[in-house]
């Protein structure tokens, strides 16, 4: 029988992943980083594309981690909002914008 992983629920998701598997978990980061330097966007314009692509998909979760990361860097609150306010009536619905506006909220109250 496998061990249970250590408080999963206290980890991040890469966390949880290095405690299953610490080579998916590299491999994970590795790509990450790759994908992030392809081209010429610095970090905060990949991360709110990232964003965007969080809310149109209902990622809450992925959405607030990156999120509070960007505001910890100073990344404007009005600039998560436009970030996900981007992806409407190109890929998103309006419940969709909704909910990623929400919980960019939540982020702000309760960081």
């Amino acid at each position: 029988m496998a061990e249970p992983v250590t408080a999963a629920k206290a980890l991040t998701p890469v966390e949880y992943l290095a405690e299953i598997s610490p080579e998916a978990s590299e491999a994970f980061q590795s790509l990450r980083k790759a994908v992030m330097d392809a081209g010429p966007l610095d970090h905060n314009v990949c991360e709110l594309i990232t964003l965007g692509a969080f809310a149109t998909t209902g990622n809450e979760a992925s959405l607030k981690t990156h999120a509070r990361r960007l505001v910890k860097e100073g990344a404007d609150v009005s600039a998560l909002r436009q970030a996900v306010l981007v992806t409407f009536a190109a890929t998103a619905t309006f419940s969709q914008i909704i909910a990623g506006l929400r919980w960019i909220d939540d982020i702000v109250e309760k960081p």
